[in-house]
């Protein structure tokens, strides 16, 4: 459990200080856009500097890499509070994202090293409700410290969390990755890419692992658009309506937890893609009649595919992984490229046809999901 805590610290860094994003708007002087930069950092940042962290912990262990990394985002989470502008606050930002690439990417090695199978599975899926859970949570953490302590007091949280858990991985975390070749130094990596790259079943489960976190992006992305402006709800509403699509999430990666090692990771992927095809029939013939202009049908569908996540993804990322039973660490972090690339593209490619309407949002969604079925389904009925 400490080590899922540690791996959404990532989430949490970014989460939250966003109620404080318009007061260090007027702090620093500065613009949304730089605000919004300075959010965009981790996950661009933590995704390339992971690959890093995961080929040295394949190298020399996973124990070294898990300890400098958390070390590097408890210091520099402490050091943001001190910033004086905008250029030295992105800075330190910059630094503390290189610290949560590697805890995120490490986290999930260490459970791979020590659980296998639908058992390593159930810990995906657990890992995967964190994310849901950190989401909501953070941001009402983050309100609440700026509201009593001013907005370093976010950071002071974030570190004083990092610092907890490194002084007590330092005493009590043992190496679980022993059989490391020291042989294997840092001119291995580009070969053990191509290696990854070129493993077929390994990239189609990357695609599965990542395309329904993008397509649950697309809709993340432009829902406030759409039920704040085009449904005029107020932000108070829309952020409750957001809640219902969370706890579908986290009944799915509940159940998912509960029957993954009675069903199988195979039939787990093959029920979760069932779902996606209700969701892609039910996308399709609500925009060709026009169900989808009340908002509760729109909720009612995205709640569909919500709770398939855990069963595709956290599958698809389980078996992703044992496809490279000797580069745990980087095919883990490949896993986190690819989804955050994957996600970012596919985000800014439906905005650009978004037109506050929620159907170019669910045309892109059902393109995205009929690619997932036609790349994974064959998986799903292989034994």
């Amino acid at each position: 459990m400490l080590l899922m805590i540690t791996g959404v610290l990532m989430v949490a860094s970014i989460d939250i200080y966003l109620p404080a994003a318009p007061f260090l708007k007027r702090h620093f002087h500065t613009t949304e856009w730089m605000i919004q930069f300075s959010m965009m950092q981790t996950p661009i940042v933590g995704a390339i500097v992971g690959m890093l962290y995961g080929h040295w912990s394949d190298t020399n262990g996973r124990r070294p890499a898990l300890l400098s990394s958390l070390g590097l985002f408890a210091l520099f989470s402490f050091l943001c509070c001190f910033a004086w502008n905008i250029e030295s606050f992105l800075v330190l930002r910059f630094l503390q994202a290189i610290g949560a690439g590697g805890i995120s990417i490490i986290s999930i090695s260490i459970l791979a090293d020590m659980f296998s199978g639908a058992v390593y599975a159930r810990y995906m899926a657990t890992y995967s409700m964190s994310f849901p859970i950190m989401f909501a949570i953070a941001p009402v953490l983050g309100a609440h410290l700026l509201q009593w302590f001013g907005w370093q007091a976010n950071f002071w949280c974030l570190g004083l969390i990092a610092a907890a858990l490194w002084v007590y991985f330092i005493k009590g975390l043992p190496e679980t990755h022993q059989d490391h070749s020291d042989t294997m130094g840092w001119g291995h990596i580009f070969h053990n890419l191509k290696f990854l790259i070129k493993h077929r079943e390994f990239m189609v489960l990357a695609a599965g692992h990542g395309l329904p976190v993008a397509i649950a992006a697309v809709f993340s992305a432009n829902s406030s658009f759409v039920f704040i402006d085009h449904f005029h709800f107020s932000p108070t509403a829309y952020a409750y309506i957001q809640l219902m699509p969370v706890l579908l999430n986290l009944i799915g990666s509940y159940a998912y937890r509960q029957y993954v090692v009675q069903l199988g990771i195979t039939k787990c992927i093959r029920y979760g893609l069932y779902l996606n095809l209700i969701f892609l029939v039910l996308t399709v013939l609500g925009s060709i009649f026009n169900i989808l202009q009340t908002p509760w049908a729109i909720i009612a569908i995205i709640c569909i595919l919500n709770i398939s996540l855990s069963a595709v993804l956290s599958s698809c990322g389980t078996k992703a992984v044992e496809c490279a039973p000797n580069q745990k660490g980087l095919a883990v972090a490949f896993l986190g490229l690819f989804r955050n690339g994957v996600v970012a593209g596919l985000v800014l490619v439906v905005g650009a046809f978004f037109d506050g309407t929620i159907i170019p949002v669910y045309i892109g969604m059902a393109i995205l999901t009929a690619i997932l079925l036609l790349l994974v389904w064959p998986l799903s009925n292989s034994k």
